[in-house]
Formats: C-alpha cells, structure tokens, sequence
C-alpha cells in the first residue's frame, strides 16, 4: 500500500505546477532557465492585511511571496544575491527556500521571495 500512495501521490505536484503555474525564469549571469510556478502574497497569519496593496496576485502588504514550484526546478542554487527570479517582468530575490520531501521521496520546493523595487 505505501508503494501505491508514493506513486500515485509523486506526480500530483508536478500536474498542478504544469497545469495551473505561471511561467517564471531563474537568471544566474548569462544562464536562464524557465519554470512553472504558483506565486502569491505571504500573508498574515490572522489574515488582517496592514496596509496591504491590491495588485494583481492579491494583496501584497510586506512584497514577500510564498512561491511553490516543482522539486526538480534547482532553487537551493538561488542565492538571493547574484540570481533573480523574473515573473511578470518583475524581478523577485529568494529570501529562504526549503524542498519538501513525502516518505523520504522530494515533493515541492516552497521559498520566501521579495520583489525588487525598480528605481
């Protein structure tokens, strides 16, 4: 039984990134590479928005956003510093990633992320 839930279970993640993410770019010097992703505002955890800003995402009150992508996509490289992430032709710098595993097995990456401001 536990074979049967990691296989069916495994490619759940990968189906909704494909299906439902929007196209995102991790650019490191001249390399890039394009992957789907699902972004939205971080938000409170009592869900009262100080502050906040309507945008398209939803309501952006700090400019961090939870970002969930595939476990494949290679964020642990992102060093918030020298790569950014391009999404709706906004530049975004990763705070804090983390790859979440399922019975030992990589499951999906979720990272903290913050949009630059453009100057």
């Amino acid at each position: 039984m536990g074979v049967f839930i990691v296989v069916a279970v495994n490619p759940v993640p990968e189906m909704i990134f494909e299906s439902m993410g929007m196209s995102m770019k991790i650019v490191s010097g001249n390399n890039e590479s394009e992957f789907k992703a699902v972004i939205q505002p971080l938000r409170y955890k009592n869900k009262i928005y100080l502050n906040g800003i309507p945008t398209e995402l939803g309501y952006d009150s700090l400019k961090k956003y939870l970002l969930l992508c595939s476990h494949r996509v290679d964020l642990e490289s992102v060093d918030g510093i020298n790569t950014l992430l391009i999404f709706d032709a906004k530049n975004y710098r990763v705070d804090h990633c983390e790859k979440v595993y399922f019975k030992g097995e990589p499951f999906y990456h979720w990272a903290i992320v913050h949009k630059e401001d453009r100057a």
